[in-house]
């Protein structure tokens, strides 16, 4: 098994770039990202498929990290 690649982003979070490279799929189908309190509003549904939300529930931690380094750039 390959090392895991970490990014580095604005304000230094640091996060597994495989992660990032899946947000970056979503994003591309039209899936959008957003902060809500303790929390990631992901939509529209219908963009998603199972593995998607499967894979949005186990990164929480990451796309809030993710979402966080945006929003203070």
């Amino acid at each position: 098994m390959p090392a895991c690649e970490y990014v580095t982003l604005r304000g230094g979070f640091v996060v597994p770039a495989d992660t990032l490279r899946r947000v970056w799929a979503l994003e591309e189908r039209g899936v959008i990202f957003r902060l809500d309190g303790d929390g990631v509003v992901v939509g529209p549904s219908r963009l998603l498929d199972e593995s998607d939300t499967a894979f949005l529930r186990e990164h929480k931690a990451t796309l809030i990290t993710i979402l966080a380094g945006e929003t203070h750039a």
